[in-house]
């Protein structure tokens, strides 16, 4: 039996500064830079066993653990935000942008890696398929909420959640390839096909009940909505729901990501209002009617001081840094490294290339395409927690030398210069008199 017993003052100590430390570097990041996140990701990477070795392997566990609930919910909350309609009218934008953003980063690999590196086809693959994903995290913590009601927005994290379906069914074929000898690869059917028609039946299933659901609310009595749309209504539904999909898409076999965007889109499209006038007479009478203002009042507050910051230090502290300078006395990993990130930076914000080929129907001037292909390039860039876990299973693959030091290197550039990639473009469409003109490129569509 576990006895309660006081912390030593070293751990009290050791604790606190970490929490404090990440929020602190946080917002000194999101003032320089625009890009809070790569504070807290410097923080975890000080704390982490690749360089202090402050933080006990119990407690970085516990954060690891906390920091994905975080992601969770980021995601989570993507989905709360999304324009349905947006979405709907887009999906095959947001399907080409997905396709090239998994088939350049891939082939790309393929060529530098196997012929200008000389290393094995199967590592150049593995490369590829690590650096193939976006990091949903990443990329939602950089984007205000009035952007990512945008039809960049909407593009964007609809783009990234299909990468993720797509890295999972990658990672499981790696998983496989690892597991036998290259020359007798045999990859059953059920490895690739499963993954995607299990995505595929949860967005069907979430298509439809939600749809199903939001005729019989409509059609409840006003006395019965009113007491659906009280404040501990709509935070036990928030919590049941995400739990039951994140569970359910796990379990089922594909993300768990996917499923917790699921099911902000299931919960905001069933309790939208009817009219504005309906949803501005609630909020000026401070009531909680639908389930973001639920998620804006009672779990944003701890996610952005805790549960965030705590998500990308944990990915600071998983990064092996000390295998970046050198692998067996030769630093040639260094500029093969820094040559193949900038291959795979480029790879990903090609991706904005669609928006020139599928510009708004309602036209505009230049600017506002050239400003959202930027925001859609640049956002894509960053990599993160999935690649880092495609990494890994790919490790026996790309060894633990060179092949895997240069693929952490391009995920650790990507992220960092995707971040801040991010934070300059919308810094210099905010601060630019010529730009204001054209925000409504990046306002949300009516």
């Amino acid at each position: 039996m576990l006895e309660y017993t006081i912390p030593e003052i070293p751990i009290l100590l050791t604790f606190a500064s970490f929490l404090f430390f990440i929020n602190l570097a946080e917002g000194l990041a999101n003032y320089l830079i625009e890009a809070g996140l790569l504070g807290s990701l410097v923080v975890g990477i000080i704390y982490g066993p690749e360089a202090a070795n402050i933080l006990p392997t119990d407690a970085q566990t516990t954060f690891q653990v906390m920091g994905y609930i975080g992601l969770l919910l980021i995601v989570f909350e993507a989905g709360l935000s999304t324009d349905m309609s947006l979405l709907y009218k887009n999906i095959w934008l947001s399907l080409l942008v997905a396709l090239t953003g998994v088939g350049l980063p891939i082939g790309l690999s393929i060529l530098l890696l196997s012929v200008g590196y000389k290393y094995t086809v199967f590592q150049g693959f593995a490369a590829g398929a690590a650096l193939c994903s976006t990091s949903l995290g990443t990329t939602l913590a950089l984007l205000s909420p009035e952007i990512k009601k945008t039809r960049t927005g909407v593009v964007l994290l609809s783009a990234a959640l299909i990468d993720d379906v797509v890295g999972l069914v990658i990672a499981a074929i790696i998983s496989e390839i690892s597991s036998v000898d290259e020359a007798s690869v045999s990859i059953k059917w059920q490895t690739i096909v499963r993954p995607i028609m299990v995505s595929v039946a949860f967005g069907l299933f979430t298509f439809i009940v939600s749809r199903l659901l939001r005729f019989l609310v409509f059609r409840l009595p006003a006395e019965w909505k009113d007491r659906l749309r009280t404040q501990r209504v709509q935070l036990f539904m928030l919590v049941f729901v995400l739990a039951g999909y994140v569970a359910g898409a796990n379990y089922s076999g594909t993300s768990e990501l996917f499923g917790a965007y699921l099911a902000g889109t299931l919960l905001t499209h069933v309790f939208a209002l009817s009219s504005h006038e309906e949803c501005e007479d609630k909020i000026e009478d401070h009531q909680i009617i639908t389930p973001i203002h639920a998620f804006t009042v009672y779990i944003i507050p701890i996610l952005q001081v805790l549960l965030s910051p705590l998500f990308f230090a944990s990915i600071g502290a998983a990064l092996p840094i000390r295998s970046l300078g050198s692998v067996r006395g030769s630093h040639r990993v260094v500029w093969r490294g820094i040559i193949y990130s900038l291959l795979m930076g480029v790879a990903k914000a090609a991706v904005g290339v669609w928006m020139f080929v599928w510009p708004e129907r309602d036209g505009g001037p230049h600017i506002l395409t050239i400003i959202q292909a930027a925001t859609l390039g640049t956002a894509m860039v960053a990599r993160g927690e999935i690649a880092l876990i495609v990494a890994e299973i790919a490790r026996p693959i790309l060894g633990d030398d060179e092949p895997f030091a240069v693929v952490v290197w391009a995920i650790l550039l990507n992220t960092v210069g995707g971040a801040v990639g991010v934070g300059l473009v919308l810094r210099a469409r905010m601060d630019k008199p010529s730009r204001r003109s054209s925000a409504g490129a990046l306002q949300p569509s009516r």
